[in-house]
């Protein structure tokens, strides 16, 4: 049988399947799954974390470096994402998807996503200023995504994710720049508590309630919607 021939074979069985999927929280489930026409689906709020301006990094620093923060980065998010249940998965050359499973996890995710910021323009300031030219950006989006295997292993980070609240997201964080490093959805913001929208400031001299979030407009699948930003950040510790 000729290599297109066996191809073509392979894409046939693909459509006249049907694809299955389990339902979950837990992202391990993965390992339940089979490489092919099968998958994960699961609500969760995704956090899309950006490198902003990656071909200038590389143009900049070389190959070896760019690399280098690639993984960087990469430490980072993991770090704080595994404290809460939250799983990294590499994305792209570009960008991290960080995944809160659980149709609660909306708060933690915000609190995840200024604990990144944090830990990355403030704790972390030293190392990653050594590199020319670092910019990153994170959206945030809630909603239900599927995940298939690209990879006959078991690790998580090697699937595929699907969903619309991920490319919203992604549209998203394109919004989003230095010090506004997170924006979210209008849907995120309105399910936030008093304690994720709200933080004291000095004006002054005097300690007043402000809101922590910027409201903008912007383009979605050619209809005008509203995120909201902020340069509000929260220790890691």
């Amino acid at each position: 049988m000729s290599w297109n021939e066996s191809l073509g074979n392979m894409l046939s069985a693909y459509v006249d399947a049907e694809f299955n999927y389990i339902e979950t929280k837990n992202v391990s489930d993965a390992s339940r799954i089979d490489y092919g026409c099968s998958g994960i689906y699961m609500e969760a709020t995704v956090v899309y974390f950006e490198i902003k301006n990656i071909a200038y990094i590389l143009k900049e620093n070389g190959r070896r470096k760019t690399a280098q923060v690639y993984t960087m980065y990469k430490e980072v998010l993991t770090a704080i994402a595994e404290k809460t249940g939250a799983f990294v998965n590499c994305f792209s050359p570009i960008a991290f998807l960080v995944i809160y499973p659980g149709q609660e996890s909306i708060p933690e995710a915000v609190k995840g996503a200024l604990k990144i910021s944090h830990a990355i323009s403030e704790d972390f300031k030293t190392q990653f200023t050594s590199m020319n030219g670092l910019e990153f950006a994170m959206g945030l989006d809630h909603g239900h995504i599927m995940g298939t295997k690209n990879l006959s292993d078991n690790g998580y980070d090697h699937i595929s994710w699907f969903g619309s609240c991920i490319y919203k997201a992604i549209r998203i964080s394109k919004e989003c720049a230095r010090p506004f490093y997170v924006g979210v959805s209008g849907a995120i913001y309105h399910s936030l508590g008093e304690d994720l929208r709200i933080t004291q400031r000095r004006i002054l001299g005097i300690k007043k309630n402000v809101e922590m979030w910027t409201k903008v407009t912007y383009q979605y699948e050619n209809v005008k919607k509203h995120l909201y930003q902020t340069n509000h950040k929260i220790s890691p510790e």
